[in-house]
């Protein structure tokens, strides 16, 4: 557990006060739910939460491209347990990366039955609007980078952690 408290605290020391603001509460809610923190090794400090092998939050700081002029916050979140969430977090499934736009990728709809196995055998699917309003769904088993999180949406993260908590428990049961 002293290892999780340095990694954190680290991680805060990195963190401007709003960015803070954000981590704090949601850290606090992880911990209170039994996850532990690890270190991931990239470019960028990054550390994840995780339990029973199930990442659910990423939080990095440092320049997540080259346009970066000073490192920032990157926040990740698993939340393909919940159903509907707000726009800011639509956007996050909906996001396609750079390197997939340059090469012409599109969203193709996935068979549940060919699934990664994260989900072991409950799946659980981000839901992708298409600009044409084509529905499909996206794997749920990762963590998304869901971009400029701010104060006021930590009620929605923590309402999002905890469906997704509830979520690994029915699987691990």
């Amino acid at each position: 557990m002293l290892i999780n408290i340095k990694l954190i605290d680290e991680l805060m020391s990195k963190l401007n006060d709003d960015e803070k603001l954000v981590c704090g509460p949601v850290i606090d809610h992880l911990l209170e739910l039994g996850y532990t923190v690890k270190k991931c090794k990239k470019s960028t400090f990054t550390i994840k939460f995780e339990k029973c092998g199930r990442a659910i939050v990423k939080l990095e700081h440092g320049k997540q491209y080259k346009t970066d002029l000073e490192p920032h916050l990157s926040f990740w979140l698993r939340f393909s347990a919940s159903n509907q969430y707000p726009q800011k977090f639509q956007d996050a499934v909906d996001r396609r990366s750079p390197a997939w736009v340059k090469r012409g990728q599109h969203w193709q709809p996935q068979n549940p039955e060919s699934c990664c196995g994260l989900c072991k055998g409950k799946p659980r699917f981000y839901h992708y609007t298409a600009e044409d309003g084509s529905m499909f769904e996206s794997c749920g088993g990762y963590t998304k980078r869901v971009p400029g999180v701010t104060v006021e949406d930590v009620p929605e993260i923590l309402r999002m952690i905890k469906v997704q908590d509830a979520h690994f428990a029915e699987m691990l049961a």
